[in-house]
């Protein structure tokens, strides 16, 4: 191993070849019967990729025979399905591979990790592991946060709407990261209300001489001259819209 793969992180390290020998397809096997699960086994340094493995399998049938055996002995499926134990190593290195920027659905599809549905059963059934994926989640945000700001510096005329539109789908995802700090609130436009007229109307009453009844008169200001003038005036009503507050 080169020390630039002892740099980078372990997930994205290569590996040399490894080469078949019956001694270590028992070994596999032995380790699986007992209990070990196999994206373990094989992501310690001088054993084989799971492609290998998968490969040895479908080749060499008696390999594939004693593997799917070792499988049932240990309580799994002889073709595998996915990993449904928790298991915290395998959680911290989903924590680490989000923080370096790798999305869920790459981790899911690595054959060394559990599938994307094994993730999304861990992140309902373990309120811990769910906490550790939204905050890789947001260290993502912040990465790519940084990563905007460099698109924009190395923006150029004939580059600027290519960016434009990197850094608007960068903008949404941020957002959708980490909503607390990068989610943009939409602003309402400020329209402002029509004006409103209130009229303040008095009543009096009001004895006729002639028939000696009494009447209630409605006064009320008009908005035009600010005096008060008495309702049954023909010819003035309150302008249209005028909020008539009884006094």
């Amino acid at each position: 191993m080169s020390d630039g793969d002892e740099a980078a992180p372990k997930w994205a390290r290569t590996r040399g070849s490894v080469w078949w020998s019956l001694a270590l397809g028992e070994a596999i096997c032995a380790r699986v019967a007992d209990g070990e699960l196999l994206y373990q086994v094989l992501a310690e340094p001088g054993m084989p990729t799971p492609q290998t493995v998968g490969r040895w399998a479908r080749d060499r049938r008696e390999f594939g025979r004693a593997l799917a055996a070792a499988r049932r002995k240990a309580g799994r499926l002889p073709t595998g399905g996915g990993v449904w134990t928790y298991c915290q190593p395998v959680a911290d290195e989903v924590f680490e591979r989000l923080c370096e920027g790798e999305s869920l659905t790459s981790i899911g599809a690595d054959p060394t990790m559990p599938c994307l549905s094994t993730l999304f059963h861990w992140r309902r059934r373990f309120s811990e592991f769910n906490k550790a994926v939204l905050l890789g989640k947001e260290i993502q945000a912040e990465r790519l946060a940084d990563e905007g700001w460099e698109m924009v510096r190395g923006a150029t005329p004939e580059t600027a709407y290519l960016t434009h539109v990197r850094l608007t789908h960068l903008r949404w995802m941020t957002g959708v990261m980490a909503p607390r700090a990068f989610r943009v609130k939409q602003v309402e436009p400020h329209i402002p209300k029509p004006p409103q007229d209130v009229l303040v109307r008095t009543f009096s009453s009001e004895r006729n001489p002639e028939t000696g009844m009494t009447k209630v008169v409605c006064w009320c200001p008009n908005p035009e001259t600010g005096l008060m003038e008495r309702e049954d005036i023909p010819g003035w009503t309150p302008p249209e819209g005028a909020v008539l507050i009884p006094n």
